[in-house]
């Protein structure tokens, strides 16, 4: 399998978003998942790409005009931007950093694209096992 590598943080990168098979690095943030949620992918390695938080829009419906919904913005909220790459990203299989904790496990199980996913041995609190991510005790299956 060809992996192309694609530093998110040196545009222009986008062209080679349409690759099957990427290697990520740079900063994630909500932007560039924009980009990436456009395409379908067999692998990702987002294993040395840095994830942290990122702010969002937040909008409140208030109620009804004669015109339609009356909306007032209500401020920013932070999002944990590794959470939602795994909830929305259109990936089979995906090679995590080692900074994953249990809470991006349980974002990625309700993304049903996601099939496997996978780390490296220096991963702290996981595992990978006949393509299946378990506990470090490799006593629990937790995705797969």
């Amino acid at each position: 399998m060809e992996i192309t590598c694609i530093n998110v943080s040196q545009p222009p990168y986008v062209g080679k978003l349409t690759h099957k098979s990427l290697k990520i690095t740079g900063i994630v943030d909500l932007s560039v998942l924009r980009e990436l949620k456009r395409f379908e992918y067999d692998y990702l390695d987002i294993s040395e790409a840095e994830f942290g938080m990122d702010e969002e829009e937040s909008w409140t419906c208030l109620g009804w005009s004669h015109s339609g919904p009356v909306e007032r913005f209500n401020g920013y909220k932070k999002i944990e931007v590794l959470r939602r790459f795994l909830e929305q990203i259109n990936a089979k299989i995906i090679l995590l950093p080692d900074s994953v904790q249990r809470r991006h496990i349980n974002s990625a199980k309700l993304n049903e694209n996601i099939k496997e996913l996978t780390v490296n041995t220096t991963c702290p609190l996981f595992s990978s096992v006949d393509g299946k991510l378990m506990n470090k005790k490799k006593t629990m299956v937790v995705f797969g």
